[in-house]
C-alpha cells in the first residue's frame, strides 16, 4: 500500500506541474473594470459573424446574457451612444466569459459576454485527410477508460459486461488493481440510480487524451465530448486524469495494450465489414438535406449496448464547412459469436448498431423544424412508452418521437438493402427490441405507418417530407 501512495503522490506532483502550465484551460472570466454609459437606455451587442447588432436595454433586469461559440478570430462588439468596446475570442478552445457594466441615466445593468468552449479544433490538414471518410478504431485511451469501467461497478450497472475470452484477460491482468482510488471514484459515480451519465461521461472523454511515451497528454482535435456544457468540471476522464495516468502506469496498460494489438487491428477490420458506413451515408443523404462530411466509429469489446454519438465541426456551428460525427459503439464479437448467422444477417444486425447513431444526426434536426407538434402529440407519454426499459432516459416528446423515427428509420434503410430473409429477421428483431426491451410500446405500429409512406411516397419525395404525414397518423393513436 506504501507503494501506491508513493507512486500516487509523485504522479499528482508530475500532473499538477502539467495543470499549473495549462492554467488557460480554466474558465476566463473578467469583469470589465470600466463602465459603458449610453445617453439612451438602449445598447447594442454584435459579433463578427452577426449580419445586425442585437438591442438591449438597461431597464430589463440585473443582467443580460449573450454569447456564441467561441473560435479563433471570432469577436464581440458592445456599443452604445457614447462608447465601444471590442472583445476578442483568446481563450481558444476553451470558454471565455466577460461582465461587463452599462448604465444610462434610468438604470444600469450588467452584460454578461459569452464564448463557449470548442469542442473540437480540426487543422487543414485534418480536414482535407477525413473529409469523406469513415474510419473504424479502438483508440488506445479510449481502451484505457472501458477497462478501468469494466473494473468498476459503472458497467455492470450499464449491462457492458460481456464475458468473452478478451475480457478474461483483463481481469485476470488488471484485477489487482480493482481497488485503485479512479476505480473507487467511478464507483461512487455509478452509485446514483442513473449510472449512465458517469458511464457514459468518463468513456467518451478519454478520447481527448492522447499518450506521448507514458504519459497521457490533453489536446489533439477533440477537446470536450460530453458533460457540463462548459467543460471544466463536466469531464470525468479529465477531472480525474492524474488517477487515471497513475492506474495506467502502476497496472503496465500500455504493455497489455501492445501485447493484444493484433487483436483489436483484426477487430476494427472485422468492424468495417460489417458496418458498410459509406452505404449507410449515402442513403440517408439522399433522404435528407443535412450532410456530414466525415464519419469516426470508436469502439471496445468491452461494450455491451450503451451506445452514442457526438457531432464535432470546424468553426462556427452554424457556418462549419466540415462536421465530422463520431459514434461510440459496441464490437463485431456480439454478432460474430454466433455461427448460425449468415454473413448477410450479422452485416443487418450490426449494421442496426451504428445507423440508428448515424441517423441522430440526421433525424433530430428535422424533428426541430415540427416542434410543436411533436411536442402535442408525443407529450402524451402513456400511449407511447411504458415505464421500464430506457425510455425514462428520454425525458423529452422531442427525445421520445426521435427514438420511434431513428429506429424505423433503419428499417427502412434494411428493406432497400438485403434479401427477404435478412429482412425479414432484422425488423422481427428490432421491433422486439424496442416493443419489450425499451417499451416503446405502440413502435410495430409506428414501423408499419412509416414503411407504408415511404412505398407510396412520390418520386420527387425524401422521408424528410414524410414527417408531416406521420404525424398527422401519430396524432390520431390513442
Amino acid at each position: 500500500m506504501k507503494i501506491f501512495i508513493t507512486s500516487l503522490i509523485a504522479s499528482t506532483i508530475l500532473l499538477l506541474a502539467v495543470f499549473t502550465v495549462q492554467a488557460q484551460t480554466t474558465p476566463l472570466r473578467s469583469h470589465y473594470p470600466d463602465t459603458l454609459w449610453s445617453e439612451t437606455d438602449t445598447f447594442y451587442v454584435k459579433s463578427s459573424t452577426m449580419e445586425r447588432p442585437f438591442p438591449f436595454t438597461t431597464t430589463q433586469g440585473d443582467t443580460v446574457d449573450l454569447g456564441t461559440d467561441g473560435y479563433e478570430g471570432m469577436s464581440f462588439r458592445v456599443y452604445t451612444t457614447t462608447d465601444t468596446l471590442t472583445i476578442p475570442y483568446v481563450n481558444a478552445p476553451f470558454i471565455q466569459h466577460a461582465y461587463i457594466p452599462i448604465a444610462s441615466p434610468n438604470s444600469s445593468i450588467i452584460y454578461k459576454l459569452r464564448f463557449n468552449l470548442q469542442s473540437s479544433v480540426f487543422s487543414d490538414d485534418y480536414i482535407e485527410a477525413n473529409t469523406g471518410q469513415a474510419s473504424f478504431s479502438i483508440p488506445e485511451t479510449y481502451e484505457l477508460a472501458n477497462i478501468i469501467l469494466y473494473l468498476s461497478d459503472c458497467s455492470e450497472k450499464t449491462g457492458n459486461y460481456p464475458d468473452t475470452e478478451y475480457s478474461q484477460k483483463v481481469v485476470q491482468h488488471f484485477a489487482p488493481f480493482k481497488n485503485h482510488a479512479i476505480v473507487q471514484l467511478l464507483n461512487q459515480q455509478c452509485s446514483e440510480e442513473r449510472p449512465y451519465h458517469p458511464y457514459y461521461n468518463f468513456r467518451e472523454n478519454s478520447i481527448c487524451y492522447t499518450f506521448e511515451g507514458d504519459k497521457l497528454v490533453y489536446g489533439n482535435p477533440y477537446t470536450h465530448v460530453m458533460g457540463d456544457w462548459q467543460g471544466v468540471q463536466g469531464s470525468l476522464f479529465r477531472e480525474f486524469a492524474y488517477l487515471v495516468q497513475d492506474f495506467a502506469t502502476q497496472s503496465r496498460f500500455r504493455e497489455f495494450y501492445q501485447e493484444n494489438a493484433a487483436y483489436y487491428q483484426a477487430l476494427e477490420q472485422r468492424q468495417e465489414e460489417l458496418m458498410p458506413v459509406r452505404q449507410m451515408w449515402d442513403w440517408l443523404e439522399a433522404e435528407f438535406p443535412i450532410k456530414i462530411q466525415s464519419y469516426k466509429v470508436f469502439f471496445s469489446p468491452l461494450i455491451g449496448g450503451s451506445h452514442s454519438t457526438q457531432r464535432f465541426y470546424h468553426g462556427s456551428y452554424r457556418d462549419s464547412k466540415f462536421y465530422e460525427v463520431a459514434m461510440f459503439v459496441n464490437g463485431p464479437e456480439s454478432v460474430d459469436q454466433r455461427a448460425e448467422y449468415s454473413e448477410q444477417r450479422k452485416e443487418g444486425l450490426l449494421s442496426g448498431v451504428v445507423f440508428t447513431e448515424i441517423d441522430h444526426n440526421y433525424v433530430n434536426p428535422t424533428t426541430t423544424k415540427h416542434r410543436n407538434k411533436v411536442n402535442s402529440i408525443f407529450d402524451d407519454r402513456e400511449i407511447w412508452t411504458k415505464p421500464g426499459g430506457d425510455t425514462d432516459n428520454y425525458t423529452t416528446p422531442s427525445a421520445v418521437f426521435n427514438e420511434y423515427m431513428t429506429h424505423a428509420l433503419f428499417c427502412l434503410y434494411v428493406q432497400d438493402t438485403y434479401d427477404e430473409e435478412t429482412v425479414g429477421y432484422v425488423i422481427d428483431a428490432r421491433e422486439n427490441l424496442m416493443t419489450e426491451r425499451r417499451h416503446y410500446i405502440k413502435f410495430a405500429q409506428f414501423n408499419e405507418k412509416l414503411a407504408e409512406l415511404y412505398k407510396s411516397k412520390a418520386a420527387d419525395e425524401t422521408v424528410a417530407d414524410l414527417y408531416p404525414k406521420i404525424l398527422e397518423w401519430a396524432e390520431s393513436v390513442e
